[in-house]
């Protein structure tokens, strides 16, 4: 299945072990590069352990990778200067990943170059071709990445994407539209129940969980770790374990689940409590949403959505006022 935030991450990962490579040479450690790149995946695509009151982005995360360069000098104090070394290149990095866009690639790989003479005296580095060819690989690379971050528009899918409310401005709901063309004997109401039935709104999602993964991967690569993205989500799918699975391997990915969640009424969920913990249990997460005609629950079964990201409130439930401020989305 595509899990695009998976290819991504694992692409990346291999591209800086790549650069790390060329750029070192003999200087190259693969144990102290692993664990630089590591933290630097962490804090550019999961915002882990990194200092959210440093508010430009890059910065945010080369103080990640610091405080990880100097945990490791103080586990082996005697590589301390290859340890730097390895740290010193991903101030260059951003360029290389769509972090930083002020200098030019070719700059950025003519300052890599004459470090690779003067700093870290590598010996080959006076006569080998490595400007040329380290420019071409990477123009290459990031020509690769961003035709894949382009290959889900589509002429006959798009998405929906709007505020649940204006109190809150992190949250978004997505609907899924089409644009391929119906006999016009279908009026518009046939066409929206049959692009809604059972089966068709759970095979949709095998084309709306890609697309939004992809604007929410987006996101991320500019930094943005806030907006949130609540997603149908077809109940029937609990009663279809490897269908359902196989949904779910799209978002299988820790920075998915933080920025992508699933809609689900709330009698959906009283009807799927044990399914819906299993899958929570997962990592995933999902909004409720209540309806008009709520009964009036216990302080068990309120209790009981704190399991929930946010409550999609309607604004007749009689509930209402007992949930959770911090957890309420009204509409």
């Amino acid at each position: 299945m595509n899990n695009i935030f998976e290819k991504h991450i694992n692409s990346t990962q291999k591209r800086l072990k790549k650069y790390m490579s060329l750029i070192l040479k003999s200087k190259y450690d693969k144990n102290i590069s692993e664990e630089l790149i590591q933290s630097y995946i962490d804090a550019r695509y999961y915002n882990y352990g990194v200092d959210n009151s440093i508010r430009i982005f890059y910065r945010r995360i080369y103080d990640a990778v610091k405080k990880k360069s100097a945990k490791l000098i103080k586990k082996t104090p005697r590589n301390t200067d290859l340890i730097l070394d390895h740290l010193s290149l991903f101030q260059y990095y951003f360029y290389f990943d769509n972090v930083r866009y002020n200098m030019e690639i070719e700059r950025v790989i003519d300052t890599i170059a004459e470090k690779r003479i003067k700093k870290f005296n590598i010996k080959s580095a006076e006569t080998d071709n490595f400007k040329e060819d380290f420019l071409n690989l990477v123009n290459s690379d990031l020509e690769q990445v961003n035709d894949k971050l382009d290959l889900y528009a589509s002429e006959d899918f798009d998405l929906d994407i709007k505020k649940i409310t204006s109190k809150n401005p992190n949250y978004y709901r997505v609907k899924l539209k089409y644009y391929f063309d119906f006999p016009e004997i279908y009026s518009k109401e046939i066409i929206e129940e049959v692009f809604n039935t059972d089966i068709t709104s759970e095979d949709k999602l095998f084309v709306e969980y890609p697309m939004v993964a992809n604007v929410a991967l987006k996101d991320i690569i500019v930094g943005n770790f806030n907006k949130m993205y609540v997603c149908d989500f077809a109940p029937e799918l609990f009663n279809k374990k490897k269908k359902l699975d196989q949904l779910l391997e799209i978002l299988n990915n820790q920075a998915a689940q933080d920025k992508i969640l699933f809609e689900i009424e709330y009698n959906d969920f009283i009807n799927n409590k044990e399914k819906l913990f299993e899958v929570l249990k997962r990592g995933y997460r999902f909004c409720v949403r209540t309806n008009d005609d709520m009964p009036k629950l216990s302080k068990e079964e309120i209790k009981m959505l704190e399991i929930f990201d946010r409550i999609i409130v309607s604004t007749k439930d009689v509930n209402k006022k007992q949930y959770k401020k911090t957890k309420i989305l009204e509409e």
